[in-house]
């Protein structure tokens, strides 16, 4: 049976990072493709906010861990917070998250997070959705982790 891979957008080649600039993998979704998974893109930021829009950071508030827009520190952990879950409950059945390393939403342990004043306090951060989909249990990387192993290796 071929494994079912939740996969970043933004690594097949869509440009839905928030600059509208690309950030593909193909090397990446290459590998997955021959060895038969079953790919399921993603995009909260997307779809919850299109693109371009200004950039997000993880950020320490006094209600928690918090995803707010750069400059106009805007609150946008609700609507990407539901996207994960409702994506999840749509998609039980997922053996591996890979997420675009760094992203507030998707990065899985190279998150940046931050304190109010703009300061970073960690680098080792999970995104939002990367948080849900481990709280779900799915094993979760970052797509820069795989990128040093040798493409025949299996995921």
């Amino acid at each position: 049976m071929a494994k079912k891979v939740a996969v970043s957008a933004c690594l097949a080649g869509k440009n839905c990072r928030y600059n509208g600039e690309p950030k593909g993998n193909p090397a990446l979704i290459e590998k997955l493709e021959k060895q038969g998974c079953e790919i399921v893109y993603f995009c909260p930021e997307d779809t919850c906010f299109g693109t371009p829009r200004e950039a997000m950071d993880l950020t320490v508030t006094d209600e928690g861990v918090k995803v707010l827009t750069k400059f106009t520190k805007i609150d946008r952990t609700g609507p990407i917070a539901d996207y994960a879950q409702k994506f999840f409950d749509e998609h039980e059945d997922f053996d591996l998250f890979i997420g675009k390393a760094r992203s507030p939403s998707c990065g899985v342990a190279t998150g940046k997070l931050y304190d109010e004043e703009g300061n970073l306090i960690s680098e080792k951060e999970s995104g939002i959705m990367a948080a849900e989909a481990k709280a779900r249990g799915i094993k979760a990387v970052d797509d820069e982790s795989l990128i040093e192993k040798k493409s025949d290796d299996k995921m």
